[in-house]
């Protein structure tokens, strides 16, 4: 199973899911999903597109996804 850490992140930022969904061009709904790890399909482009914006953050891929054997 795959958990996002999303919502740490933006705690940590102090940035809400709409802030983030500007600046990274992902629909608010996608984020939401993300954060509440509901994520059924994320799309390549979308995924480069958080990992731009994280990246800018000052976070990786690692900070992002977890990996959690069922």
């Amino acid at each position: 199973m795959i958990t996002f850490h999303l919502s740490d992140i933006l705690k940590k930022r102090g940035l809400s899911q709409n802030q983030f969904a500007r600046m990274s061009d992902i629909r608010p709904n996608t984020i939401n999903e993300i954060v509440n790890n509901k994520l059924k399909r994320l799309e390549l482009e979308t995924f480069a597109k958080l990992l731009i914006t994280l990246e800018k953050l000052g976070y990786s891929v690692n900070d992002l996804i977890e990996l959690k054997e069922p």
